[in-house]
């Protein structure tokens, strides 16, 4: 492309850059949703139809991104002939073994690029100016592969400048590299899970993410940050809890025909009736599992309980006050918040509410608000119950940085 006038290069790109998106997202549209719909029904994540309203926006948003990609490209393809990148074009440069090397290393730099940038775009004051444009599809197709807000679509380009100007790349890796990030950008945001059920227990496999770990992205806008990998996710405990779980549950339905001639055919209707009847009791009782009750906070240094705290519900959301203090030898029996602002200032820590707001979102409890007594600061924070509802995994976030505390139910 170093004959091409800036005219036409701009155009190449352009086009490119279109078609790669329009064929990747397209192809996967028309499988999937049109041709092949009913013999997928069984596996569309979330039982929903999508809407032609919110395609039609993923398109459009997706449009605006092909340019901003374009005109990035074309910056970066016009130093490149000018000699200012770490593009090559003879692969006796560096030896047929580089490509492959340079492609393995560029999908590492781009998974942990994505997950951080990811997790700072998720940031309260950031969320809403930047990211939410992406979120508005919380049922995504795969026409929402592109569909960013320009700020993010410029974030996104960032890590195509960035490899450029850091790894020594031949235009086929390059080439290459670009079309398998768009082929598992449309796969995360299909809707249906077309992987086996037996992926997500392959240890050769299961590190790799799946449309079901990024549509619960969408779904519940918090953990799975992930690109490609579930590493950063399962290092950094922001995988959803529930992820397995989902992906399991997804991938072990039945098509119609099979389900009657494997439930009712085989063991009749009465008993199926009754299985169903079992199975929504069940359903209930899990999900009348919530964190109100009394739990015992556990030191994260000595691993002893520091004080208990009863969650009540208030509202449509929760709150939660110091019933009980545990001091130590060296602490007074009724400590006060000396280091709280406003009206909690010099007030008894016990009987002081420390949790308010939450609400349920698929298994966890989100935005809410938790106040450190011991530095009178207070952070975001969600809760999740485990162990059969006998354990609560509190986190409280500053900035994208956060900390998990383990409490235990009293009683």
């Amino acid at each position: 492309m170093q004959n091409l006038s800036s005219f036409d290069l701009y155009q190449h790109i352009l086009l490119t850059d279109f078609l790669r998106y329009f064929i990747a997202a397209g192809t996967a549209y028309l499988v999937f949703w049109v041709i092949f719909k009913k013999q997928w029904a069984h596996r569309i994540i979330q039982q929903k139809p999508l809407q032609a309203k919110r395609m039609w926006s993923e398109f459009g948003y997706s449009m605006s991104t092909v340019l901003i990609f374009t005109i990035i490209g074309f910056g970066l393809m016009s130093l490149k002939n000018a000699g200012h990148t770490l593009i090559y074009n003879d692969l006796a440069e560096r030896g047929w073994a580089w490509p492959f090397i340079s492609f393995g290393l560029m999908l590492l730099l781009h998974d942990a690029y994505f997950y951080w940038t990811h997790r700072l775009m998720h940031h309260p004051k950031i969320f809403r100016h930047v990211h939410l444009v992406h979120h508005r599809s919380t049922n995504p197709s795969p026409w929402a592969a592109y569909s960013f807000h320009p700020m993010e679509a410029v974030v996104e380009a960032g890590i195509f400048v960035f490899i450029v100007f850091t790894i020594p790349a031949h235009g086929l890796a390059l080439l290459a590299f670009l079309f398998y990030m768009i082929a598992r950008n449309v796969v995360g945001h299909l809707g249906i899970e077309f992987l086996p059920k037996r992926f997500i227990k392959s240890r050769w496999v299961n590190w790799h993410t799946t449309t079901t770990h990024h549509d619960l992205h969408h779904k519940h806008f918090n953990g799975n940050y992930g690109l490609y990998f579930t590493w950063w996710d399962s290092w950094c405990g922001t995988e959803q809890v529930g992820y397995q779980q989902a992906f399991e549950e997804v991938t072990s339905r039945e098509k119609m025909g099979q389900a009657e001639e494997s439930g009712v055919g085989k063991i009749g209707l009465r008993k199926a009736k009754a299985a169903a009847i079992a199975l929504f009791l069940l359903m209930g009782s899990a999900d009348a599992q919530t964190p109100v009750g009394n739990w015992k906070t556990i030191d994260d240094g000595d691993g002893k309980a520091r004080s208990t705290v009863q969650i009540e519900a208030a509202g449509q959301g929760l709150s939660g006050k110091v019933a009980s203090i545990f001091p130590r030898d060296c602490e007074p029996p009724d400590p006060v918040c000396e280091k709280c602002s406003g009206e909690r200032h010099g007030k008894p820590i016990k009987g002081m509410n420390i949790l308010w707001g939450f609400r349920k979102s698929g298994t966890e409890w989100v935005d809410g608000s938790i106040l450190d007594p011991a530095n009178g600061k207070t952070y975001r924070c969600k809760m999740w119950l485990e162990d059969d509802g006998n354990t609560l995994k509190v986190r409280g976030y500053w900035g994208i940085f956060w900390r998990t505390q383990t409490w235990k139910r009293v009683g």
